[in-house]
């Protein structure tokens, strides 16, 4: 198996192999589990991140054990195919920094080992912390903020922590009314919320693109969502902002229907 393939990926600044402990679970939302971790090693977060994530290493079911990746000659990590099975990527909700505290939302689904696994959680449960990375960092570009429920977590932690006079925009969807949380008032931040409706399906593309934004100077936009809605919204605003450079947009499949992470491509 070629090992340049088998490689992931981690921040120069994030830890690896560390351990989470469960030191409290919440069902908040119909949409979400909250669960919140110590961590037996110290995590940097850079504050300047955007959308910052974490690479969680769940226990193997048949065994129950955690297998940590090994490390090449060359100091990489090296993840085999049963190892990255049990690999998810999820936002960072909060960060207390003090403590060495993560919170991480769980999206509530029938199936899925992470989703699974949250709903069974209780206090001293444990799972592995690969490492903690963000693709971007804020700028003094307005910052529009694009998702479905997957990316709440993203996004609403982006918010909270925007610089002082910074600009931002964020579109979120999601399940049900009872999901959208109040956020800190801050007048540099609009938000609108939308609530998933079948009979149109559409309506987070047409709320970015009839948005008007094209007054608002140089624009970064990040998305995460399912991975038509990322295509469709993709090419929407590419359409719409054709001034803006290729690196003006970051929208991300944050999953796929019918599919794990690990069978389909986050960037296309």
């Amino acid at each position: 198996m070629d090992e340049k393939n088998n490689k992931i990926k981690v921040n120069k600044k994030a830890i690896v192999n560390a351990l989470l402990t469960v030191l409290n679970v919440e069902k908040i939302s119909p949409s979400f589990i909250r669960v919140q971790f110590s961590c037996n090693k110290q995590v940097d977060i850079n504050p300047l991140w955007i959308c910052p994530y974490l690479k969680l290493l769940f226990p193997d079911p048949l065994i129950g054990k955690i297998e940590f990746p090994k490390f090449d000659d060359n100091n990489k990590i090296v993840v085999d195919d049963k190892l990255r099975r049990l690999i998810r990527s999820y936002s960072v909700r909060e960060f207390e920094c003090a403590n060495n505290e993560f919170f991480v939302d769980f999206a509530i689904h029938q199936t899925g080992l992470a989703s699974v696994w949250s709903q069974k959680a209780k206090i001293g449960d444990q799972i592995g912390l690969i490492g903690a990375a963000s693709k971007l960092q804020f700028t003094d570009d307005r910052l529009v903020l694009m998702g479905d429920v997957s990316a709440m977590p993203a996004i609403c932690y982006t918010l909270e922590h925007l610089p002082k006079k910074h600009k931002a925009f964020a579109f979120i969807e999601v399940n049900h009314k009872n999901d959208i949380v109040s956020l800190s008032d801050n007048k540099n931040i609009e938000v609108c919320w939308l609530v998933q409706n079948p009979d149109n399906p559409h309506q987070l593309i047409n709320a970015v693109i009839n948005a008007n934004l094209s007054r608002q100077g140089k624009l970064l936009f990040w998305g995460g969502m399912e991975r038509s809605l990322a295509q469709a919204l993709r090419h929407a605003v590419k359409d719409k902002y054709t001034h803006l450079p290729p690196d003006a947009f970051h929208i991300t499949s944050y999953w796929r229907e019918g599919f794990a992470e690990g069978e389909f491509k986050h960037r296309e």
